[in-house]
């Protein structure tokens, strides 16, 4: 967890201007279903997914990301979606826009289902991405089936292809500066020259697989 927490906080200064998906996905997102009341932004960023939303508190393990949401005018705490500082049933809805697939996922439904009341939305990058980059991502009928066992109720479900715009050298410096440039099952992706020629000739148009879905909560 240090080591994702200081690649996010090195990509802090540099995450709005490029990580163009990732923002496409918080606005499809935040049109997916209805959010009301209180809201809580897990793996919150610089605030993409908290942006138009009223009585938000978001939480990230970066520092430097919550430096940028707070100067935005939002609460934000630095802890992980494994193990939220709040009271059970703290929030009427949580947010979660592409930072639960760096997560213990099933812990972190649990504890999102702990401190939320009533509508969970959420959207994660899933099984298809990035093929050559061979990242863990779970299938979307992974995450839906953990999701219902939990007894989650399903509301809405989506997938949709999102296209990361840059190609080539500037495809690697999405990377680098979206803090992304990790893989949890194999180290840095970006490791030696040869491995960098390797990953630029193997990806020609480079995408997201995103599910989008959203939930009612356990009571």
């Amino acid at each position: 967890m240090k080591l994702l927490s200081l690649r996010f906080s090195r990509a802090s200064s540099t995450y709005e201007d490029w990580a163009i998906p990732q923002r496409q996905s918080a606005e499809i997102l935040k049109r997916l279903d209805t959010i009301e009341g209180s809201v809580l932004d897990v793996g919150c960023g610089t605030g993409f997914c908290s942006e138009g939303l009223e009585k938000v508190v978001g939480i990230d393990i970066s520092q430097s990301m919550l430096r940028t949401y707070r100067q935005k005018g939002f609460l934000g705490i630095c802890a992980m979606a494994e193990a939220m500082p709040f009271k059970d049933k703290s929030f009427d809805c949580v947010v979660s826009n592409f930072a639960l697939h760096w997560t213990s996922i099933d812990q972190s439904f649990r504890e999102i289902f702990r401190v939320c009341r009533k509508k969970f939305l959420c959207a994660m990058p899933v099984k298809g991405s990035l093929e050559p980059l061979d990242f863990p991502f779970l299938s979307p009928e992974d995450i839906l089936e953990r999701l219902r066992h939990l007894g989650g109720k399903l509301r809405k479900v989506e997938l949709r292809e999102l296209e990361i715009p840059f190609k080539g050298w500037d495809l690697l410096r999405f990377f680098h500066y979206t803090g992304s440039s990790y893989n949890p099952s194999k180290g840095d992706i970006l490791r030696t020259k040869k491995s960098v020629e390797r990953l630029i000739l193997s990806i020609d148009n480079p995408s997201f697989l995103v599910l989008f879905f959203s939930c009612e909560v356990p009571q």
